[in-house]
């Protein structure tokens, strides 16, 4: 009778101890919900900025590669102010370093939904990679475009604005160095992150339609609304 109380008491006590986790994996489980969402609405909206930097990349390359830099410095002032956006997303880790440094990846008994989390995660580090990368291409063609641009000639068009959107230049603005070698440089160096841009913009989108689906996958499996 002694040994039969205590193995009851014992599976009493595991089975609330699998209630307690069942109930703190459905609590991850919605946090996890309110962070994808965060990033979707980040996604999106650095998916529309990366397209609109692209364009404008472009067109300071077109102009460098094509263009008269020295007969035209006012126009390249310009559209090396349009293409200097810094497009790089922060992802929401809230729920995930809970997930990943408490050891609590255990609690989602789910094979399939553990698995597709893992997946998204590995999409995020990847994508930060890439940011780096465009990060360090990005100071690169600065130490290039100090030696061509001078700020004497700028002025902020809205001085009190966070982040100006555009630059007034002086109609007599002209280049620091106008030597076709260092402006091919500076061409070849955004031309490098052109390159970096558009992986990163393809990889946000694939990032946003995974948390798209993975929203969708966890509110199944978990019945949640």
């Amino acid at each position: 009778m002694l040994f039969l109380a205590v193995f009851c008491g014992f599976m009493a006590e595991n089975q609330r101890e699998h209630m307690i986790e069942h109930k703190r994996e459905k609590e991850y489980m919605r946090s996890l919900i309110e962070d994808l969402q965060t990033d979707t609405f980040n996604l999106n909206n650095n998916i529309l900025l990366g397209q609109v930097v692209r364009t404008r990349l472009e067109n300071l390359i077109s102009f460098l590669n094509n263009g008269s830099p020295k007969d035209s410095a006012v126009q390249l002032y310009k559209l090396n102010n349009q293409a200097g956006r810094v497009v790089n997303i922060d992802f929401e880790d809230r729920t995930s370093a809970q997930l990943k440094n408490g050891g609590n990846m255990r609690l989602i008994r789910n094979k399939a939904v553990a698995d597709s989390i893992r997946s998204y995660w590995g999409g995020i580090k990847t994508m930060e990679s890439i940011s780096s990368r465009l990060e360090e291409l990005r100071i690169k063609a600065a130490d290039i475009q100090v030696q061509i641009i001078h700020n004497k000639y700028i002025t902020l068009s809205d001085p009190l604005h966070p982040v100006p959107s555009d630059i007034v230049v002086s109609p007599g603005a002209k280049l620091i160095n106008s030597d076709p070698e260092l402006l091919a440089l500076y061409s070849n160096r955004r031309q490098f992150a052109l390159l970096v841009l558009n992986n990163y913009i393809l990889n946000m989108k694939h990032a946003y339609s995974k948390a798209i689906r993975l929203v969708s996958f966890i509110k199944k499996e978990y019945y949640l609304e």
